[in-house]
């Protein structure tokens, strides 16, 4: 369930995060959800430590959720590939590219790029996008460190690319394949994804 009007505070329940979050507290702490009246929205969240007893309350303050997943990919002036993301859209992913500019000295393209599941093996047509012949044959994957990935299928002949991810680590994004298509015969760039934050995410 979604609450809230206000952009600073809006938490839906659905949030794949949030239940995820609530799947793996309950498997090793007391969870106790404290809800706001009249509406029942939760507010804190107090974990127990079964062993000890000793706890601690976080506050919930806001959710985000990406229904329309995007990465913007920066090139760097060495050929070195990175994701940043994932974001609410392509103009959310369009307007990271400024910051990207001020804080890096070697940024010579970015792109927005749809982020395709990882959990749906077909790779639909709109995944793909086209990107100069020259750059593709250039392209590596920067050598970042970045918790998590991002596996960029690159057609160098042809000038087109698509992103599937995100994943939790390189080895997950190495070992995920796509059906078959011109996903099969591409190049695999696994490359590190630096996440956002809540507000430079949000559509």
């Amino acid at each position: 369930m979604r609450y809230g009007t206000d952009s600073e505070h809006l938490f839906d329940t659905d949030n794949r995060a949030w239940r995820r979050l609530g799947d793996i507290a309950s498997e090793h702490f007391d969870a106790i959800t404290w809800n706001r009246d009249p509406d029942g929205r939760p507010v804190m969240l107090t974990l127990a430590d079964l062993h000890t007893g000793d706890t601690i309350t976080l506050a919930i303050l806001d959710s985000l959720e990406i229904r329309d997943p995007y990465t913007l990919l920066a090139v760097h002036t060495g050929g070195e590939l990175a994701a940043h993301g994932p974001t609410g859209g392509p103009t959310t992913a369009s307007s990271h590219a400024a910051t990207l500019a001020l804080d890096s000295t070697t940024l010579a393209a970015t792109r927005p790029t749809p982020l395709h599941d990882p959990a749906a093996t077909a790779l639909p047509d709109t995944c793909w996008v086209d990107l100069p012949t020259d750059l593709a044959v250039a392209l590596r994957p920067a050598l970042d460190d970045a918790r998590t990935a991002v596996l960029v299928l690159l057609d160098r002949t042809g000038g087109r690319l698509a992103a599937v991810g995100p994943f939790p680590t390189h080895a997950a994004a190495d070992t995920w394949q796509p059906d078959d298509g011109p996903g099969r015969t591409a190049d695999r760039l696994i490359v590190p994804l630096h996440p956002l934050t809540i507000q430079q995410a949000r559509p």
